[in-house]
């Protein structure tokens, strides 16, 4: 994590070099041609053209939630005008006195060690050379092991391996070490935010949580009996195997919040030193009824003496009616046969299932719940005379 400086250090030179002090605006890393400090690939373009120097500056960085991801393999992202950041700026920021300019330096993936110390121009350089006005970050969820909850888990529990979903869940609960890790290098990236509001005293920077993308284990353990009943050959070995998806769940909702703990704790201790300039901003609460869509259909063939064949299928949507997560467009396929089997009458001999919908990434409503979280705490530090409005945050258009 040393290179996060690279960018800022050229940016200070090349203010030393026109002989001036760097100012809060834009305009102060422009050069005497009218380029931005440093080279001419240090600093990004703005996603959102802009074409005066006036404008104010808006960072966006992190993870591939603010890249807008709906996918890691192959990696797909949704519309650039859905992430929350594009959001934000077209829907807050820029119905203010402005102009603002965005600039969204997120990647897919970024953890806490490449956001401040990989390939430079690192995120936190980028961050500190544009002098913005305002910085998100949403950092954490990628950062090893902690993003198994997303990554092998999900796949665990989209194969109908509930068991296995559980343990790898709790793995990632009780690996002390990298959460002690991101409270290390979260708070070295704040810390760096903070000396870098020395110089410009007026930057508000927003952290977000995570929203927890899986269903409950309360609305899910209300939905097996019927699943499993449907099926009626294989009621008991569907329902033996089904009835391990609600802890997995609780456990999955566990790391979650143990997350959104962490990074709220570091927080914080930021927030209080800088006189209330950086928030945490958290979506779990908002995202509990807008879960992923979990769409599930087993068909099963039951051969009975004297050579009659049943067919007996079951679907049901264990997920949210109203998501707020992409799908991923990757359906489950695993075999139920090995845990279908044995049937409780005549002899199972084919069993498949379909599982549709899930994902880990925000659809284009949750990042518009993003920004209004975002916009709802950081909304009167950035001068805005707007009132509270809790009970419009997050409701839509």
């Amino acid at each position: 994590m040393r290179d996060w400086f690279r960018g800022a250090a050229m940016a200070a030179a090349t203010v030393l070099v026109l002989g001036g002090v760097a100012s809060a605006g834009p305009g102060a890393l422009r050069s005497a041609g009218g380029s931005a400090a440093g080279t001419s690939a240090d600093l990004p373009t703005p996603d959102d053209p802009c074409d005066t120097d006036a404008a104010l500056r808006y960072v966006a960085g992190g993870d591939a939630v603010v890249l807008g991801a709906k996918k890691d393999q192959p990696k797909e992202q949704i519309t650039a005008s859905d992430r929350y950041s594009d959001q934000l700026l077209a829907e807050r920021l820029q119905q203010t006195p402005g102009p603002w300019c965005l600039y969204n330096t997120s990647e897919n993936p970024t953890d806490t060690d490449t956001y401040a110390g990989g390939p430079a121009p690192t995120q936190q350089a980028k961050a500190h050379d544009l002098r913005p006005r305002l910085i998100t970050l949403t950092l954490g969820r990628q950062n090893d092991t902690i993003v198994d909850h997303v990554d092998k888990c999900f796949g665990n529990v989209k194969d109908h391996d509930f068991l296995d979903a559980n343990t790898c869940a709790l793995k990632v609960l009780n690996s002390t070490n990298v959460w002690t890790k991101l409270t290390k290098d979260l708070g070295e990236i704040l810390n760096r935010h903070k000396v870098q509001m020395d110089g410009n005293p007026q930057l508000v920077v927003a952290v977000t949580g995570y929203f927890n993308p899986y269903p409950s284990a309360t609305s899910v353990a209300t939905k097996i009996p019927e699943f499993c009943l449907k099926l009626q050959d294989t009621i008991p070995t569907c329902t033996a195997r089904w009835i391990l998806l609600p802890p997995a769940l609780v456990t999955l909702d566990q790391v979650v919040k143990k997350l959104n703990e962490t990074i709220q704790k570091v927080v914080a201790q930021f927030t209080q030193a800088s006189q209330g300039r950086f928030f945490f901003v958290n979506p779990y609460e908002k995202f509990k009824d807008h879960c992923m869509r979990m769409e599930v259909e087993i068909k099963t063939k039951v051969y009975h003496p004297k050579a009659t064949i049943h067919n007996h299928d079951s679907t049901k949507d264990f997920g949210c009616d109203d998501e707020w997560i992409e799908s991923d467009g990757t359906d489950g396929q695993k075999s139920p046969f090995p845990y279908l089997t044995p049937a409780v009458t005549g002899v199972l001999i084919s069993a498949t299932q379909t599982t549709k919908g899930m994902g880990i990434y925000p659809n284009a409503d949750g990042h518009d719940c993003v920004s209004d979280l975002i916009w709802e705490a950081v909304k009167n530090k950035l001068g805005v005379p707007e009132p509270p409005k809790p009970e419009e945050v997050c409701k839509g258009d």
